[in-house]
């Protein structure tokens, strides 16, 4: 009897597979030739755990989603230490959901004790070719009863009331939610999504058989993860390095869409890379309060992901920091605890990001930055400006790791 092959998969599955694992290696060699990882060795640990992380996000972004009965993902898109490529701020309760713009849906839900509910538009997944923010649409501008409660039709064909314009030749158009939390014990409302538009039972079985139908995700996931690393994981350090004139330790304006394809264009960001010594500390300041709806200082590290800011001080968002009697806004860069308040953990970093968010301003206020010596503080400080002793640093932390716990579960 003669032999016979055991079955392989297509050419274009098989191609698809042996690309993407190229561009793995790709990728590791780009972040392994960058400064940062030659230079410094407390670096080099989180580089490779950005590239473990890149993987699982490609898998959450552009495998899983079904596009039967599409869900919003809340927890495996942007979500406290696990994913957080690009910096996603420690405020915003992110929601990724990725529709058929042939298709209608309705999105129902409440407020909840959100001050800021945005839901950005994008023509693709980005990293695709030609991929751009589409539209941004504000829940100011909507129909919200006085309970809270809304509903919104997402659709190609103009709907009355509340509408999201989707593009009817995207078969997977992507959807980025963004909802600012400050109180992270209090509401973050509720969120249903579901496909109204009638369908047959088969509409979608490529996507669960065809083999040219996965290869195509592949290909996608391919782009999605050169995006990450070249964009994120890169570029948006050498950005704020570059916009800064090539200075470290201060803080300069990028807005919204000006730093990624997913930048939100209803903020204004200033952004900075911070050096610190042992006994040094980055004294930001701003002239008055901000008189955005959401604004926050955050910490990151050198490959654009956010320090750990469920366990430690590395964010501080507008209900939290003080201002001092003067009006000014003072906060505290440092690797140890200087007992100011407004101190930012920078999590025994020697060298990171500051993100500073302002939504919904009609100012781009910028903080001016200078770098001190530890021991200067108290002296550079009005004498009002508010104090924490270790034990209620202990509770303010314990405080925030049980609200993080409460919005996404262990």
């Amino acid at each position: 009897m003669a032999s016979t092959s055991p079955p392989t998969a297509t050419a274009p599955l098989v191609e698809a597979w042996a690309e993407y694992h190229a561009t793995l290696e790709e990728m590791r060699q780009l972040i392994e030739a960058t400064p940062r990882f030659q230079n410094t060795s407390q670096h080099r640990a989180k580089a490779y755990h950005t590239l473990m992380e890149m993987q699982a996000m490609a898998y959450n972004f552009v495998i899983a989603p079904r596009m039967t009965q599409p869900r919003i993902f809340r927890n495996s898109g942007w979500q406290t230490d696990l994913f957080t490529l690009g910096q996603n701020g420690q405020d915003l309760v992110y929601g990724v959901t990725f529709l058929d713009g042939r298709q209608t849906y309705r999105l129902t839900g409440s407020m909840g004790d959100v001050k800021v509910f945005l839901l950005q538009v994008l023509s693709g997944v980005f990293g695709e070719p030609g991929v751009k923010n589409v539209s941004n649409y504000d829940w100011a501008n909507f129909a919200v009863k006085p309970d809270g409660r809304f509903e919104v039709i997402i659709s190609a064909d103009p709907h009355p009331g509340n509408w999201i314009k989707l593009d009817p030749s995207l078969g997977y158009q992507f959807l980025h939610i963004r909802r600012s939390l400050t109180d992270w014990h209090g509401s973050v409302g509720e969120l249903d999504l579901e496909r109204i538009s009638k369908l047959p039972e088969d509409y979608y079985d490529a996507d669960e058989f065809d083999e040219s139908a996965i290869a195509a995700r592949i290909r996608r996931a391919t782009l999605f993860v050169r995006y990450l690393v070249q964009d994120f994981n890169i570029n948006l350090y050498n950005m704020y390095f570059r916009n800064a004139g090539g200075r470290k330790n201060v803080l300069t304006l990028l807005p919204g869409t000006v730093t990624s394809q997913v930048g939100s264009p209803s903020n204004n960001t200033a952004m900075a890379i911070f050096e610190l010594a042992k006994d040094e500390a980055l004294l930001m300041e701003l002239d008055e309060v901000p008189n955005g709806a959401y604004w926050s200082f955050q910490l990151g590290d050198v490959w654009s992901r956010s320090l750990d800011f469920a366990n430690r001080m590395s964010s501080l968002n507008d209900r939290e920091i003080h201002a001092d009697d003067d009006g000014k806004v003072r906060v505290v860069v440092a690797r140890q605890d200087p007992g100011i308040a407004n101190w930012l953990d920078a999590c025994g970093r020697v060298e990171g990001t500051v993100v500073f968010r302002n939504y919904r301003s009609t100012s781009a206020a910028v903080p001016t930055s200078r770098l001190v010596k530890l021991a200067e503080l108290n002296a550079l400080l009005p004498r009002a400006t508010p104090r924490v002793s270790p034990e209620e640093r202990r509770r303010i932390v314990e405080q925030r790791r049980k609200g993080q716990r409460k919005i996404y579960g262990e």
